[in-house]
């Protein structure tokens, strides 16, 4: 059997934790988590997933997605590994920022259904 595809989950809520956790593992994708930047940046380090999944807050003094989404550009092993940013409130502002960074496809948290998200997640990447 081939190996599971990685995701790299940056979420700091534990309720959003589970559930896309849940929807990627019965999709048959490794869940790899972190909930702050730092974290992030460690576990990466001995990682290769298939797509980067950040929440764009990440609570008090714990960064954002977009900084860790601008430290993985710096790495050369991780570039042109898809990027989806997930975040609680998204505005016309910054969904052009985050596609003017580079970001792949931008959800909301509270309008985005597990389909929608598992039907891009295998178009970009495979199962």
């Amino acid at each position: 059997m081939p190996n599971k595809k990685i995701i790299f989950l940056l979420e700091d809520d534990e309720a959003f934790t589970v559930i896309f956790r849940r929807w990627l593992e019965e999709a048959n994708y490794r869940v790899i988590t972190a909930k702050t930047l730092e974290e992030a940046k460690k576990l990466a380090e001995n990682e290769s997933p298939s797509l980067f999944w950040l929440d764009y807050y990440l609570g008090e003094n714990n960064g954002n997605g977009m900084e860790f989404f601008h430290w993985l550009k710096t790495q050369e092993r991780f570039k042109g590994i898809p990027t989806i940013m997930v975040s609680i409130t998204i505005d016309m502002e910054k969904l052009k920022e985050f596609e003017e960074q580079g970001i792949h496809k931008t959800f909301s948290k509270t309008e985005t259904d597990r389909k929608a998200i598992l039907e891009y997640i295998k178009e970009t990447v495979g199962e």
